[in-house]
């Protein structure tokens, strides 16, 4: 069995993912630019028993299976001071779009203007829809599927304008009202203490009113098709649209507040979420992603490696933090003249 005690100053994290997970995170760039900060990323093999490899200080995984969290926890079991990011079963809660979204109503702002809130969303298992009305949900709506656990089938999505568009829809599903937020998403990537807001390009604004839509012969869409309708617009209209660059990022103070209350309330360490803003300035927490392809932000390769020394650094810290609560639990021996 390999020595899970590494005696040199470097950081050592073992890493584990499926191949095409792989290569968003740990890019030859962040080898590198880790390598040269005193950090070691190495790949798990995972024909082999983790008891087995080492040493690590830390290892990251993005693995779905049973037998992968059985295997960590044994080694996690037999090697306390080891950090583990994350512990499958906390990660579990985002593969299920049902309880997904649960914590975001922990999560609190200082500033009491501002509302973080999820969108009205209903699960719609065998049964017939015969009536939005009866789902206290009203048109548009997201179709998403109950299951997010990175297959392709959990980002088949369609946005759907009326009672025809359901119809065609599998079930289970998860009916997600739609809001409008001016064609723009907040990304936000978060790395223990650090967080990130990027502006990406979303789903645009459905102007048209309840009676509109039902007129509509299309009752939905596939979110792949919505993007290429975009394209094509834009491409006829002989200029980018500018809308994305006309709406302002949130301010930094909410981004970091919530994603400090995500983090607490998940106990998960390395994620993203994708937040939209109404015209009310309410804020909208939409999907939460365990452990994303970071390598999207400029200069990630810092970012994650502050992050990999910064959660390695906590463990020590608290080991010291324990060791002197042991000693002062001891039991004195006093002598009396």
């Amino acid at each position: 069995m390999a020595s899970n005690s590494p005696s040199s100053n470097r950081l050592r994290v073992g890493y584990a993912f499926p191949p095409n997970k792989e290569r968003n995170v740990i890019r030859p760039s962040l080898i590198d630019y880790a390598n040269l900060h005193g950090v070691d990323l190495v790949r798990i093999d995972l024909q082999t028993p983790l008891l087995h490899q080492g040493p690590f200080h830390c290892i990251i995984h993005k693995l779905y299976d049973n037998a992968w969290a059985e295997n960590l926890q044994d080694f996690a079991s037999k090697n306390p001071d080891v950090v583990i990011v994350d512990r499958p079963d906390l990660i579990s809660q985002l593969y299920n779009r049902v309880s997904m979204l649960d914590v975001v109503s922990q999560v609190k702002v200082s500033d009491s203007g501002v509302r973080i809130e999820v969108p009205k969303q209903v699960v719609v298992k065998d049964e017939a829809i015969d009536s939005m009305r009866d789902l206290e949900l009203k048109f548009p709506v997201i179709a998403k599927p109950l299951e997010s656990d990175g297959s392709a089938k959990s980002h088949e999505m369609s946005l759907v304008f009326n009672q025809r568009g359901l119809k065609d829809l599998d079930t289970p599903v998860l009916l997600q009202e739609f809001v409008n937020h001016g064609g723009v998403m907040f990304k936000v990537y978060v790395a223990g203490d650090q967080s990130v807001c990027v502006k990406r390009k979303s789903l645009p604004d459905v102007a048209e009113t309840e009676e509109e839509l039902e007129k509509k012969a299309e009752g939905a869409m596939k979110f792949s098709q919505i993007s290429r309708a975009v394209e094509k617009s834009e491409k006829c209209n002989g200029e980018e649209k500018k809308e994305e660059e006309e709406i302002e990022m949130p301010p930094e103070k909410i981004v970091t507040e919530v994603s400090r209350g995500l983090k607490e309330a998940m106990g998960i360490r390395l994620f993203n979420y994708d937040m939209i803003r109404d015209w009310n300035s309410t804020y909208y927490v939409i999907d939460i992603n365990y452990l994303p392809g970071f390598a999207v932000l400029p200069e990630y390769e810092p970012f994650l490696t502050k992050f990999f020394k910064e959660v390695a650094q906590k463990k020590v810290e608290e080991a010291e933090d324990s060791a002197i609560g042991d000693d002062k639990a001891k039991p004195r021996c006093c002598c009396f003249q």
